[in-house]
């Protein structure tokens, strides 16, 4: 996969085109993804085209955490057949475009797009005056054919972003990784120097990740996890949180304990993936209690993890 950012200086060709904020990367925007890649088949390249920068974060100043930044998107990506990901410079004068202009300038002339395929709430141009239905009009006239992927359901919902978020404030891992599909919520990140507590005090060596800043988080607390190391699948248990009983500064940061393992990662990058919230961070009155409540979220997430093999088939 070719990934452009930060430029306009590219020209593609003979394109089939997915338009979105792909922020959430979830079942419903692999609809679309799986729309595309029908036309690897007809020699077409197929590209996810969003924006450097959310839309409201240039026209009204106003920035929203992300259920992915653009390094873990990116990342995901990567493991897909997309040819292309393009994040487009949204500047305030890009945002000016009319819905015909930004068809006639970007779609089909920067893009050089023959398929376009969008949700059916897509909406862009000035003021977001586009639809799916001017599109569709003026599909002829710019010579690309149009598929428009009905919103995906779950139990009666849409899958969406914002449906993903509600999950994820109450720590509810299971439906927030039910609605992402593949992969589950993922945390990626250096590792990094802690204060050595866990190795050198509690006897539970422990990986810590700084969180990006931009990141929409599950609340605080201990979490079964997945982990993803080079080419090695993992599991531990993972702490977000400010470590209330050994620190007071209070920096938020993400603490895993990795099952039977014990290299030294430190500069290395892991992906995290949060299973399932086993409990609230709390502070504990000494170091023995921490150590004796770490050992049972071990435990229950040993067991976690050994149920969940067993009944994957």
């Amino acid at each position: 996969m070719e990934y452009i950012a930060n430029t306009t200086d590219f020209q593609l060709h003979n394109t089939a085109v997915a338009l979105g904020k792909f922020e959430g990367l979830h079942r419903g925007h692999n609809l679309l993804l799986l729309e595309l890649y029908k036309y690897h088949d007809q020699g077409l390249k197929s590209v996810m085209l969003t924006f450097d920068l959310p839309p409201k974060a240039v026209i009204k100043n106003e920035y929203d955490c992300v259920i992915y930044t653009k390094e873990e998107r990116k990342r995901i990506l990567e493991q897909t057949p997309l040819h292309y990901l393009v994040e487009y410079p949204f500047t305030p004068e890009f945002s000016k475009l009319s819905p015909e202009e930004f068809i006639r300038d970007i779609l089909v002339g920067k893009f050089g797009a023959k398929r376009v395929v969008v949700g059916e709430d897509f909406h862009f141009g000035h003021k977001r005056s586009g639809n799916v239905e001017i599109l569709k009009e003026l599909s002829v006239k710019y010579g690309y054919e149009l598929t428009v992927i009905p919103k995906l359901q779950d139990f009666g919902e849409d899958v969406s972003s914002s449906r993903i978020r509600k999950c994820l404030s109450t720590g509810n891992m299971e439906e927030a990784n039910r609605l992402l599909g593949l992969p589950p919520f993922t945390i990626y990140g250096e590792v990094v120097h802690g204060q050595k507590i866990g190795t050198s005090v509690l006897n539970i060596p422990t990986a810590n990740l700084i969180l990006p800043a931009n990141k929409y988080l599950p609340p605080n607390g201990v979490y079964v996890s997945r982990i993803l190391y080079k080419d090695r699948i993992l599991y531990g248990i993972s702490n977000i949180g400010v470590k209330p009983t050994v620190d007071d500064h209070f920096k938020k940061g993400l603490e895993t304990f990795i099952f039977d393992f014990n290299e030294n990662l430190y500069g290395s990058y892991l992906e995290v993936q949060l299973l399932y919230h086993v409990r609230p961070e709390q502070k504990f009155a000494s170091l023995e209690d921490l150590k004796k409540q770490m050992n049972e979220d071990a435990e229950y997430g040993r067991r976690y993890v050994a149920n969940m093999k067993e009944n994957t088939f």
